[in-house]
C-alpha cells in the first residue's frame, strides 16, 4: 500500500503563477521563517498521528462489543477508521493517515523552501562575485 498523499492545489496555483510570468520576490528571512513553520507543522502532525494511534482506538466502546457480533463489527470499523488496518479503508481516509499525509506535505514544502533559499543564496553570491570582478576591471 502506497504512503499517504496530501493535496497540492495551493502550491500548484502558486507554481503556475510564478512559471506563467508572475512576479516572485524573495525575502530570505521570510523563507527561513517558512522553513521553520513547515518543520513545526510536520512535528505537530506527527504528534497528532501518534496521539490518534493511542487515543482514538475504539477498543472498549461499551456498546456490547464483547457479546454482540454487530457491535464488535462496529467497534472494529471505528478503530480502523482511526488507525487503519483494513483493506476496506484506504490509509489516507484514516485519522492517522491524514495526519501523516499532512506531515509529509509539510516536509515537502520545507524542502522546496530550503532549495529555493539555497538557489537564491547561490545566485546572490554569484551576482556579488560578478559585480566585484566588474569593479576591479574599472
Amino acid at each position: 500500500m502506497a504512503g499517504p498523499e496530501a493535496p497540492e492545489a495551493g502550491w500548484k496555483a502558486f507554481t503556475e503563477n510564478v512559471v506563467g510570468g508572475g512576479r516572485l520576490e524573495l525575502d530570505p528571512d521570510g523563507i527561513e521563517q517558512c522553513i521553520k513553520l513547515c518543520q513545526e507543522h510536520a512535528e505537530d502532525m506527527r504528534e497528532l498521528a501518534r496521539r490518534a494511534r493511542n487515543d482514538l482506538r475504539a477498543l472498549d466502546l461499551g456498546i456490547g462489543e464483547k457479546d454482540i457480533e454487530s457491535a464488535k463489527d462496529l467497534a472494529r470499523k471505528f478503530d480502523e477508521k482511526a488507525i487503519g488496518g483494513s483493506e476496506t479503508i484506504d490509509s489516507g481516509n484514516t485519522a492517522v493517515g491524514l495526519f501523516l499525509a499532512h506531515e509529509a506535505y509539510a516536509l515537502d514544502m520545507k524542502s522546496m523552501f530550503e532549495a529555493t533559499l539555497t538557489r537564491y543564496q547561490e545566485q546572490d553570491s554569484a551576482l556579488a562575485g560578478d559585480l566585484n570582478q566588474s569593479g576591479q576591471q574599472l
